[in-house]
């Protein structure tokens, strides 16, 4: 490919991108902004709740546990409540933000503006993607695993048009997964704590990471990456522990694992059973609609939390022997046991979302012209996420309406997502069989 289509490609690329900073997302567009709003107006010290004094006294009080029940802080912002239930890396990301639209409009108004201010960070996680990717291999095929991930249509529905932050905590999670095929254990470690501490699937890193590192490395470098994902960690809380604000930000690390939803908008196998609780109570073939933890625990008479716990530790426990098995001269295997392991959590777990699988996307074009069925990994898995996306929001607020998407959905008569849903546990099967056949590089076979 010529250098002027390359250069042409990026930059429509990048102006597609550009394009579409200004719009509306998704409702939790309106969370992100409502606190960037409250981070820069007030400050992050008690964004997530009281100080530690507070919550030591409380229990002394109380006699109970420190961590038990702690309150939320709760702040109003154009109609609405709001609370923040993401780790505190996100909220240093949206405090950015929210300052960047302060200085254009000090009184920060709930304009296009605000949603491009948002939505500055993931492009520029996107860009430091692209650059990765286009480093991570001489020539042609740095190229194209860069012009793979950055013309990719379910990429740049997510970021911007739907205002998802993935590109954020990925630009992270790729550049962990490169360090550690790289053997720099200890950068990889940090890398994954920040990533952590910005989205909490940054935690599907660390089998990946505790396998590579335990069985390549000496103790030594154990303890160093400790000290060093220690020092990340602190460093990313130092604006609330320096102010005796700590439990509450760590807590709030722990909040998405509380929802009590069952799957929100995540086609797994939990979407598949709340569409059968909906149809045992209700008949016919209704739309598949969000239910909760309760009301299936009720109706099927057992806790799907539990069940869906003993699966992904199954799965894990297979990807982890799978990667343990492999040749350690062969880095492939190290971002394909953190896409299965994604695949494997937005599979079985219920606190999954529509977006889960956004990783899995952007580690894929890693493996291009390194893992024979990295093309087809890559569009199958495009293609479940942007279902997943659309069904989800369609493309956007002001743009599609739900309803229209709802009668897209029965146009099949059983709801199309429950389709994709049951061909996500296909999708994964293939996945994991893939991964289990792929022989060492080098192989004659």
């Amino acid at each position: 490919m010529s250098r002027a289509w390359l250069l042409t490609l990026l930059a429509f690329g990048l102006l597609v991108r550009i394009a579409g900073l200004w719009q509306w997302g998704t409702y939790d567009t309106e969370v992100q902004k409502a606190w960037a709003f409250r981070a820069a107006e007030e400050g992050v010290r008690d964004i997530y709740g009281p100080s530690d004094e507070h919550l030591i006294r409380r229990a002394q009080a109380n006699g109970h546990s420190l961590t038990e029940h702690i309150p939320r802080t709760e702040f109003a912002w154009h109609g609405g409540t709001f609370f923040v239930d993401y780790p505190p890396g996100s909220v240093l990301v949206l405090w950015a933000a929210g300052k960047l639209w302060a200085l254009v409009h000090p009184e920060m108004p709930n304009r296009a503006g605000f949603n491009a201010a948002i939505n500055l960070a993931p492009l520029l996680g996107s860009l430091a993607i692209a650059w990765m990717l286009r480093r991570s291999a001489a020539g042609e095929p740095g190229w194209q695993r860069t012009l793979l991930f950055w013309l990719n249509p379910v990429i740049v529905l997510a970021a911007p048009y739907l205002g998802y932050q993935d590109t954020v905590f990925g630009a992270f999670a790729l550049a962990a997964v490169i360090a550690l095929m790289q053997r720099r254990y200890a950068w990889a470690s940090a890398l994954v704590v920040a990533a952590g501490l910005i989205k909490p699937q940054g935690a599907l890193l660390l089998p990946t990471l505790a396998v590579v590192t335990l069985r390549e490395s000496s103790p030594r470098t154990w303890l160093r990456c400790l000290l060093v994902g220690a020092a990340v960690a602190a460093l990313i809380l130092m604006p609330w522990w320096s102010q005796g604000y700590l439990i509450s930000p760590l807590d709030g690390c722990r909040r998405p694992l509380t929802q009590e939803t069952l799957a929100p908008l995540g086609l797994n196998v939990w979407w598949i059973a709340g569409f059968e609780m909906t149809r045992a109570t209700q008949g016919g073939w209704p739309v598949t609609p969000i239910v909760s933890i309760g009301d299936f625990e009720a109706w099927a008479g057992w806790d799907p939390r539990l069940v869906a716990r003993v699966l992904l530790v199954l799965a894990t426990l297979g990807n982890m022997v799978l990667l343990a098995r492999a040749p350690r001269g062969d880095r492939r295997f190290i971002p394909l046991s953190v896409v299965l392991q994604v695949h494997a959590f937005a599979l079985l777990a219920t606190s999954v979302h529509e977006n889960h699988t956004l990783l899995a996307v952007m580690l894929l074009p890693l493996l291009i012209g390194a893992w024979s069925p990295a093309g087809r990994a890559l569009t199958l898995t495009s293609a479940f996420l942007f279902a997943s996306l659309f069904f989800a929001a369609g493309l956007g607020r002001h743009v599609t309406r739900m309803r229209w998407i709802e009668a897209i959905r029965l146009s099949t008569v059983l709801d199309m997502s429950v389709i994709v849903a049951g061909l996500h546990v296909v999708l994964v099967l293939l996945l994991f069989a893939w991964v289990a056949r792929t022989r060492p590089q080098g192989s004659s076979a």
